[in-house]
């Protein structure tokens, strides 16, 4: 059928290096793209890997073309004459290479390394490879290393267009593959995606945040769910809902707690947030001690504490550790169903409404940091947490009126 003669000299132009980006990109342009968006390359126009890509595609044109002509005369029998393509080494994608799964058990195990490490805990881990899975399932392979970036595009519209997750859960999952994907480069940065993590780069969805204030319980609704606590015989249900309304911890760490962690300071109660015992905080920030509100004594906290049997505090039916977050969860929306409150957070609320109730009742800000577990990004978050401070808070925490149930 014959060739595009002006295409052919065009392309023996740009590999000649006479042509500029602009014209190059006009040319060669598409090309350059699909190999960028496949997760191949991570060309930038201007830069001399760009120009070099661009130059090597206008080699592999010029040749098909030469392979064209030769075809249309009936020889079958053409090889690349260009160097660039006559002497390259052939490329194969492995077939084989870590799983998702091999390398977040990977990094469980080098964070646990050494006497001092720091454990992936289980839950983090297991949120990692669900959402592996996930990705894995959609694309059709475990394999970790063939990971291109038009999948990670793929699966990121996929899931908007099921309309099933918002836009905030689905940029968490694809972050979490990127993130394995960055681990699986550090463990082994020679042979896993050595050209880069296909997935950096690609724009996850953009998505709005609900305003802290229709997140947190209105003292309606804490009074509510407070004195639904009350008739409940599950120590779970009794208790947390109160100890999150008057220490602002998260619902996790509360699940957590044990006997041994509620402790006398003279008169008054305390109890610590650690990691202890193999748990698990978000931050290191989060280890702290929380004097007992006097409004938790009247209630009868203590009395249960005294009276529990040593270990965790709130266990299954049928074995200790459970996930209490989503019991917790479903509980709350039996009492304020979703369609009436849909924005409220009701395992995360607890913690919202408890820095209200600080502002209002003028709490330090030192001690409400500490109490909450949160991080301030100053030097002063690294010193101090003796024994000396808890008179402080427990004046601090004492500044909180009680709510009216």
């Amino acid at each position: 059928m014959g060739v595009d003669i002006d295409r052919a000299r065009e392309l023996r132009d740009g590999f000649a290096g006479k042509l500029n980006d602009d014209d190059l990109e006009r040319l060669i342009g598409n090309r350059i793209k699909r190999a960028v968006f496949a997760g191949y390359f991570n060309a930038v126009k201007g830069t001399a890997e760009w120009r070099g890509l661009a130059q090597a595609l206008c080699v592999s044109g010029y040749e098909a073309l030469e392979r064209e002509v030769e075809r249309d005369e009936g020889d079958f029998t053409g090889k690349p004459a260009h160097p660039l393509l006559a002497d390259a080494v052939e490329f194969n994608v492995p077939d084989e290479g870590p799983s998702f799964k091999e390398i977040v058990d990977d990094e469980a195990r080098r964070r646990a390394r050494g006497k001092n490490g720091k454990p992936l805990p289980d839950r983090t881990a297991k949120k990692y490879r669900d959402a592996a899975a996930e990705f894995a399932n959609f694309r059709g392979s475990e394999t970790a290393s063939t990971v291109k970036a038009v999948e990670g595009k793929k699966w990121l519209e996929a899931m908007q267009d099921a309309e099933v997750m918002n836009n905030r859960t689905i940029t968490g999952k694809f972050q979490n593959v990127r993130t394995i994907l960055n681990w699986g480069r550090q463990n082994d940065p020679e042979s896993f995606m050595p050209s880069g993590n296909t997935l950096n780069g690609i724009r996850t969805p953009d998505y709005s945040v609900i305003p802290s204030y229709l997140r947190t319980f209105t003292l309606n609704e804490a009074a509510l769910v407070l004195n639904a606590a009350r008739t409940e015989s599950k120590p779970m249900f009794r208790w947390i809902p109160w100890l999150c309304a008057y220490s602002g911890m998260r619902v996790s760490e509360a699940a957590q707690l044990r006997k041994d962690d509620f402790f006398k300071a003279g008169d008054r109660w305390f109890w610590k947030v650690t990691t202890v015992g193999g748990r698990s905080l978000k931050t290191e920030s989060s280890e702290r001690r929380i004097p007992v509100h006097h409004a938790l004594i009247e209630e009868g906290l203590i009395s249960f504490v005294s009276e529990a049997k040593d270990g965790r505090l709130f266990r299954g039916e049928t074995k200790d550790v459970v996930a209490i977050q989503p019991r917790i969860s479903t509980w709350v929306r039996s009492l304020i169903p979703f369609a009436q409150r849909p924005e409220l957070s009701p395992n995360h609320g607890w913690r919202h409404l408890f820095e209200d109730l600080c502002i209002r009742d003028d709490v330090p800000e030192d001690a409400r940091n500490y109490i909450t577990g949160r991080a301030t990004g100053k030097s002063r978050d690294l010193y101090g947490g003796s024994d000396v401070m808890l008179p402080g808070l427990l004046a601090a925490i004492e500044k909180i009126q009680p709510l009216e149930v």
